[in-house]
């Protein structure tokens, strides 16, 4: 049978959360949402937090908060999520895109400096696949910063917990993520103003007030909590892996893009195998284990921008594959992948 890419830690104690809230027939957002909101504030150690029903909910309401309007610009990495970009167009904002710096998963501060105009409102930046980008450097633009924690959260970034650099800062809880209510995710922050436009503009069962209706159901909450519970184990677990894997690929010509990390939380493995990628697809459908672009389509090209303009992410999306890592993956599993690591020359 096939090693899939990405798969949730779901365990009967999700199961028995979930069915819970069912049960007593709490399905709108009550004190399982309060909860969950408080326990990623506490772990983040931001004030204000709001559960929503997608990652792209979540940029929509930052990008509201921070009152974006038509002809107002928000710089974003071109090898990225494409969940701010449709938010942006959602808000009525410009993207202006900038390129990743060369080696590296991030733009260059010095990139993002260079896309800064009068125009521009907010700078997104991420931790891709759990690596931290360089949120002191970013802060030192004096543009507030989205901050993308969905891949690092319950990890530290330059001594301070994931999600706390940003101006605002988003989390996805999607399946392939590190933690996961099925879908949704949060928005942080430590601005009363912002927090309170954007619990407004979240919406929920009311007919007193407009909104979006974006809030996360009370049993997606529940399995919330339970999967925070066991946060510090899945990300030990993803870094015994990812060791392994660094290990395996040592003898090979293929290279990861960072060295391993004890502060890394390994969302995803990326590798950039050096082969063609009819012979990439070809040996790992082969050995019964699914690779995947994680990034296939950058954001330069929805936005039919030109590739020459983005060498590194462009290069990124179509070069960049991920191995499968989760805490579900079995020794025989690892194994396996690591042996066809290894043997891939």
């Amino acid at each position: 049978m096939s090693i899939v890419s990405s798969k949730p830690t779901i365990t009967r104690k999700e199961l028995e959360s979930v069915l819970d809230c069912l049960i007593s027939e709490r399905l709108d957002p009550g004190e399982a949402v309060k909860n969950l909101e408080i326990e990623i504030a506490n772990l983040t150690g931001v004030r204000h937090a709001l559960a929503v029903n997608s990652l792209t909910s979540a940029y929509h309401l930052a990008f509201l908060a921070f009152d974006i309007r038509p002809g107002d610009e928000v710089i974003i990495p071109s090898y990225f999520d494409p969940a701010a970009l449709s938010a942006l167009r959602q808000a009525g904002g410009t993207p202006v895109l900038v390129d990743l710096a060369e080696g590296s998963l991030f733009p260059s501060p010095e990139g993002v400096k260079g896309g800064i105009s009068a125009r521009t409102r907010a700078v997104v930046a991420a931790h891709t696949f759990g690596f931290h980008a360089p949120m002191s450097e970013l802060r030192e633009t004096g543009v507030p910063l989205i901050e993308d924690a969905s891949h690092a959260i319950g990890s530290e970034c330059e001594e301070r917990p994931a999600g706390q650099s940003g101006a605002i800062s988003v989390i996805s809880f999607a399946p392939s993520m590190v933690i996961t209510t099925g879908n949704g995710g949060m928005v942080l922050t430590d601005n009363s103003r912002y927090y309170s436009a954007m619990r407004e503009l979240r919406g929920g069962p009311s007919t007193e007030r407009l909104g979006f209706d974006y809030t996360m159901t009370d049993f997606q909450a529940a399995m919330g909590l339970s999967q925070l519970s066991r946060l510090p184990d899945f990300i030990r677990r993803r870094r015994e892996i990812s060791r392994a894997y660094h290990e395996a690929i040592k003898t090979t010509p293929h290279r990861a893009p960072y060295a391993f990390g004890e502060s890394f939380v390994y969302q995803s493995f990326p590798v950039l195998f050096d082969a063609p990628a009819e012979k990439i697809e070809k040996y790992w459908k082969k050995s019964g284990i699914e690779v995947l672009r994680p990034f296939p389509v950058a954001l330069h090209t929805h936005l039919s921008l030109r590739a020459l303009d983005y060498p590194n992410s462009d290069r990124l999306s179509k070069k960049l594959y991920a191995l499968p890592i989760y805490p579900t993956l079995t020794r025989k599993e690892i194994e396996k992948i690591t042996r066809a690591l290894g043997r891939f020359v």
